[in-house]
């Protein structure tokens, strides 16, 4: 097994360390589908004023001393605007769709959650969630970011939707050695859930790409530190079954945050914002040199090569040619988040 993995989400910050800012949520995908016209909807589905999903801010720290960093504030938007708060409810352009959460208890993220529909809100496109946090170690501060993207669709098709959520209320991070948590499949039909003739396989994304779990076709699985390193990417499909036959239903992937694994794969993007316009005059690649470093260093840990998986939202390969070559360094292009449609992600796995 390698010695650390990421998937281009370890930011390096030269004044308070290397940091993995994440937003995580406990209910599977959010998303929102709508019937009729944006001039009169009939329908919208999940409803997010029965459902009221949470969005947490996760950010490891690559100090040993930190694990788990808590911020000390942070700012929350919604497509680009700054969400105003009336204690803990949102106000002004967005009074009343969103409640913030702050640590507390067993909770040890900031969030925030949707407690009404937001499909107008977002003029019935996608919309963009991103959390902008400050982070400070002794005198030195730093802010943080990072962002979460909605579907938001006119609904077509069956309107079956599969997603991965927290049964655990772990929130997909593991933050004890010896520690674990659970990933639960979910399918939902126009917003209610499936439950009758499921079937599921789950893969873990590994160096030569998705990997079936021999033995792991239940609905819920148990994840420990051991089966990952620093970060790990699970898969899962579900299917309809009837008789000998089974209907795919849907897939979804879900990442796995290891907050008490003591290597890390610092990626060194450049640029470092990590990003590719579609405007030809813009920026057209993103390149990764990673190193292996040990948690409380910046010093690299291992003299390693790595094995570089590139993939679209549904864990489809972009470069299938190269996944099972090591080498130092891997550049995403335009071509490539073109064939995706989109955003594309990038698993670094170290060879060791």
């Amino acid at each position: 097994m390698s010695s650390a993995s990421t998937t281009r989400t370890i930011k390096f910050v030269s004044k308070a360390g290397t940091y993995a800012a994440v937003i995580m949520c406990p209910d599977g995908d959010i998303y929102q589908e709508w019937e009729g016209s944006t001039s009169q909807v009939t329908g919208i589905y999940p409803n997010f004023e029965v459902t009221k999903p949470k969005l947490y801010f996760v950010c490891t720290s690559s100090r040993v001393a930190e694990g788990v960093a808590t911020p000390d504030a942070i700012n929350f938007y919604f497509n680009g605007t700054l969400i105003q708060w009336n204690g803990d409810t949102s106000t002004g352009t967005f009074a009343g769709l969103f409640k913030k959460i702050a640590p507390a208890g067993d909770n040890l993220y900031y969030g925030i959650q949707i407690v009404k529909n937001i499909a107008q809100a977002a003029g019935f496109a996608p919309a963009v969630i991103k959390m902008v946090a400050t982070v400070s170690y002794g005198t030195q501060t730093d802010q943080i970011e990072a962002s979460y993207n909605i579907p938001i669709q006119q609904a077509t098709g069956n309107g079956i939707r599969v997603t991965i959520v927290s049964p655990d209320g772990k929130n997909f991070v593991i933050n004890d050695k010896g520690g674990s948590c659970q990933l639960k499949a979910m399918a939902y039909q126009k917003g209610t859930e499936l439950t009758a003739n499921l079937s599921y396989v789950w893969e873990q994304m590994q160096a030569s790409g998705w990997v079936v779990l021999t033995g792991k076709t239940t609905q819920t699985i148990t994840v420990q530190d051991t089966d990952i390193n620093s970060y790990g990417e699970f898969r899962v499909t579900v299917n309809r079954v009837s008789g000998t036959s089974a209907e795919e239903l849907g897939k979804d992937i879900q990442g796995v945050m290891d907050a008490s694994d003591p290597l890390q794969v610092d990626p060194h993007p450049s640029p470092e914002d990590e990003a590719i316009t579609e405007d030809t005059s813009g920026n057209g690649t993103v390149t990764y040199t990673p190193v292996v470093v040990k948690r409380g260093t910046s010093t690299k840990a291992l003299d390693t090569t790595f094995y570089f998986v590139v993939k679209d939202a549904v864990g489809n390969y972009l470069n299938p040619g190269s996944m099972g070559t090591d080498k130092a360094t891997e550049t995403v292009t335009r071509a490539q988040c073109v064939q995706a449609g989109g955003d594309v992600s990038i698993t670094i796995t170290s060879k060791d």
